[in-house]
């Protein structure tokens, strides 16, 4: 299928304006940066517009003379969101009249499309990481697209840097492609020494309305940005015309906006939008409104780029979001709800603007502009840096600052990552003599161990991976499984005050036992996933079923719904949070950790009485142990 064709199929998207410009500069330059608005079609086109290229605009002659990787090998595109990954790789797929794992394919965590005759394939970014691990040659990939890298996630900036370093050593005919919709494109052409291509779509004029919303509280006499959003979407519902499209922080601010709402707006229906929910529910989310039918979308900023929502002409902006933020004090990371910035702000504003003129109601005053940030923070200034530096050390780069960033990690986090790294027993340093760690010698080079590697294989936080990896038997091993899966998720006993983890799991197997999981659902999947994850090789090692790159009997980790045993939760929480040990000070909550910090629990809990403790998370006075 040549580019017209594709063209053509696709609905003439504004996208379809660059296609050619972008094959002709890819065929001088291997890295090129694309900025589009939202809706733009970059996403779902220039994708297949450069595949279509490698395809057929070569003459023999020309293709005589490429190497075996030049043109010839995958597309790799990295979305930073799972929900993201498969509607557009679905997209693509439709606009070629194939079924998605044909040509176009998809793989994210736990889940993949993909066949042999792939030949784009939409990644989650962990995933292109975990490839350049196991084999940085990238052998029979020609292009890598960067999609949305105005996200600056840590795995969007980790993948970049190993992409650029493996084009730069031993890939130099590897071309890079990295696209937005928002970005500082001059800064980053700049420090890639790459060429710039501007799609300026088609975006009709979207009117902001500022709403005051400090009177709405809750039944606490708390600001409720819930309440706030209920009320301005009941506001918008009844003044204009077309579906609405709703941005609040988080799936708690979801589902209060759905109660809040009930059926008041009926006809209408209100849908939720976000990464939990099933993909069933999230395409009907997305999928258009029929002929004279409107709909509500409550999203998290999953909507903000990636995924298009046919349709709306109203948008609601809370102004709110939630993002993970490293403390390395307490070597915790944990949400926190905080204000967007304007990038943000004009991003959520063009999902009004894509079909006809809009509104967008923003739930702040214009005069407070002008404190929010043009930019959002790269996360990597932020973020809790264990698995990226795991990853650096299985990719056999000793200094994390030898890699090509675009933005530095911070010291501080780098030398909280190693030690972290080193008390699991993950990495070393290379000095053998050196028996204080990275503690002793912050800038020691830095080698990955036996343990190490088998750690990397799983898909999961380096803490979770050495726990997985320390449990022996399937009882052992089905009970680590359901630790990570609470872990991983959102604690739903979070406002119990609850913080023996094995209250949690006795709850979660006693309702899996009765099928009645409720909104222990979703954890009870990740454990789920989990065991299908974990095997025994013949040797007793655990591996990843995940990479399928160790051969051997595989025994798969099966559900236990049996009493736990505190002691045995504890234990593998210890080999998972080794700084974290607590020792009771006193007889009514108080205990020291095993890295020297001081920690209490509430004298009426159970726990306050126990000798000791292990500790998996602890913030604000509320922890699970």
């Amino acid at each position: 299928m040549n580019i017209e064709e594709i063209i053509a199929r696709s609905g003439h998207l504004p996208a379809s304006e660059i296609a050619e410009e972008v094959n002709e500069t890819l065929e001088l330059n291997n890295i090129l940066v694309i900025t589009a608005p939202p809706g733009a079609g970059k996403s779902t086109l220039l994708p297949l517009t450069i595949w279509s290229g490698n395809k057929h605009f070569l003459s023999k002659d020309e293709k005589e003379k490429k190497t075996k990787h030049q043109n010839q090998g995958k597309i790799l595109m990295l979305e930073p969101r799972r929900l993201a990954a498969r509607q557009i790789a679905e997209r693509m797929a439709s606009i070629i009249g194939e079924p998605v794992g044909k040509t176009v394919g998809y793989r994210v965590r736990f889940d993949n499309k993909i066949s042999k005759d792939t030949r784009i394939e939409v990644l989650t970014e962990g995933i292109l990481t975990r490839m350049l691990v196991s084999d940085p040659t990238l052998e029979g990939v020609s292009t890598i697209i960067f999609d949305e890298f105005h996200e600056r996630s840590i795995n969007s900036d980790l993948a970049l840097a190993l992409t650029l370093q493996a084009q730069g050593i031993i890939r130099p005919d590897l071309r890079i492609v990295i696209m937005s919709a928002t970005i500082d494109a001059s800064g980053i052409c700049q420090a890639l020494h790459a060429p710039l291509i501007e799609s300026k779509g088609r975006m009709y004029p979207v009117e902001i309305i500022y709403e005051d919303t400090t009177g709405y509280k809750n039944s606490y006499g708390y600001e409720d940005c819930a309440v706030a959003t209920a009320a301005i979407i009941a506001k918008a519902h009844h003044a204009h015309k077309g579906d609405i499209l709703a941005f609040l922080p988080g799936q708690g601010e979801i589902q209060r906006c759905l109660e809040i709402l009930g059926d008041s707006l009926a006809p209408t229906t209100v849908y939720p939008l976000y990464g939990n929910l099933s993909p069933e529910m999230q395409r009907k989310a997305i999928a258009p409104s029929k002929e004279g039918e409107r709909k509500v979308v409550l999203a998290t900023p999953i909507a903000e780029t990636s995924l298009t929502i046919e349709g709306v002409r109203i948008v609601i902006d809370s102004g709110l979001y939630k993002k993970l933020v490293f403390d390395t004090n307490t070597g915790l990371s944990h949400l926190e709800t905080t204000r967007i910035s304007m990038d943000m702000a004009t991003q959520r504003m063009g999902r009004a603007g894509r079909v006809a003129e809009g509104f967008c109601y923003r739930l702040w005053p214009k005069t407070s502009e002008h404190l929010m940030a043009e930019r959002r923070t790269p996360e990597i200034e932020e973020a809790d840096l264990s698995s990226m530096i795991l990853d650096i050390a299985s990719f056999g780069e000793s200094k994390v600052e030898a890699l090509p960033w675009l933005t530095m990690p911070p010291k501080a986090n780098v030398l909280a990552a190693k030690e972290l790294l080193y008390s699991l027993g993950a990495i070393e340093t290379k000095e053998k003599e050196n028996k204080g760690g990275f503690s002793e010698k912050a800038d020691a080079e830095m080698v990955i161990t036996s343990l190490g590697r088998k750690m990397e294989l799983l898909p999961c936080h380096p803490r979770i991976a050495r726990m997985i990896l320390s449990a022996k038997g399937k009882g052992l091993k089905a009970l680590a499984c359901d630790i990570a899966a609470l872990l991983e998720e959102k604690d739903p006993m979070a406002e119990s005050g609850e913080c023996d983890i094995t209250l949690r799991l006795s709850i979660l197997r006693s309702n899996r036992r009765k099928n009645t999981l409720g909104r222990w659902a979703r954890i009870a999947q990740i454990a789920k996933e989990y065991n299908r994850m974990v095997w025994n090789k013949t040797d007793g090692t655990n591996h990843s079923e995940h990479q399928g790159m160790i051969s051997g009997k595989k025994v798969f980790a099966e559900e236990d719904n049996s009493p736990v045993d505190g002691e045995e939760a504890g234990m593998l929480l210890a080999y998972a949070y080794p700084e974290r040990i607590a020792k009771a000070m006193d007889n009514i909550g108080g205990f020291k950790l095993a890295n020297g910090n001081k920690v209490s629990i509430d004298h009426n809990d159970p726990m306050s009485a126990r000798p000791w403790i292990a500790i998996a998370s602890l913030y604000a006075g509320n922890g699970r142990g």
